[in-house]
């Protein structure tokens, strides 16, 4: 059964009344179906779960460099609300859970 691979993460958790946000990278190995990439990113409340297109680079620094700039203006709204904020990393199961979600709903895939 294919499993997901969380590759890149980064997670601002909320604080100062200002949602938290999460970014991070996620394949799948579908065996001979070749493997898949996705991006979770949005509020922590309710990321978003998108397929990066098949000729996408595995690039581990590209990958590290997107999620600090997507995450760096949650981080300065909490603070600017008198917050402390920083980017940490979520746990696995937590976004590999979102994945697994998103490929039951809209495609009827059960994976691991």
């Amino acid at each position: 059964m294919p499993k997901p691979i969380m590759l890149a993460s980064g997670i601002v958790e909320p604080g100062a009344g200002s949602p938290g946000a999460v970014v991070a990278f996620v394949a799948v190995n579908f065996g001979l179906g070749g493997s898949r990439l996705f991006k979770v990113a949005g509020p922590t409340t309710a990321p978003l779960v998108e397929e990066l297109p098949g000729a996408t680079t595995v690039d581990m620094g590209l990958f590290n460099r997107e999620l600090e700039q997507d995450l760096q203006p949650t981080v300065d709204a909490i603070k600017a609300l008198g917050g402390t904020a920083a980017i940490t990393r979520p746990t696995s199961d937590w976004v590999c859970r979102q994945v697994r979600d998103y490929l039951k709903k809209h495609e009827g895939i059960d994976i691991d």
